[in-house]
């Protein structure tokens, strides 16, 4: 595993091996995702709060 560190804005896509995840919003230190599966095309929801390394 290697880790990467790069700057996101609402609307901005990443691509992560199969899966497409978008950027919906960011606020008071949350990010919210969309993840979309590559073949099922079931779209899912999810919060997560940045963490810096130590």
């Amino acid at each position: 595993m290697s880790l990467h560190e790069f700057e996101l804005n609402v609307g901005d896509v990443v691509q992560i091996g199969e899966y497409t995840v978008t950027v919906v919003d960011m606020e008071n230190g949350e990010v919210t995702f969309r993840i979309q599966e590559p073949t099922t095309e079931e779209i899912t929801e999810g919060t997560a709060t940045p963490t810096r390394p130590r």
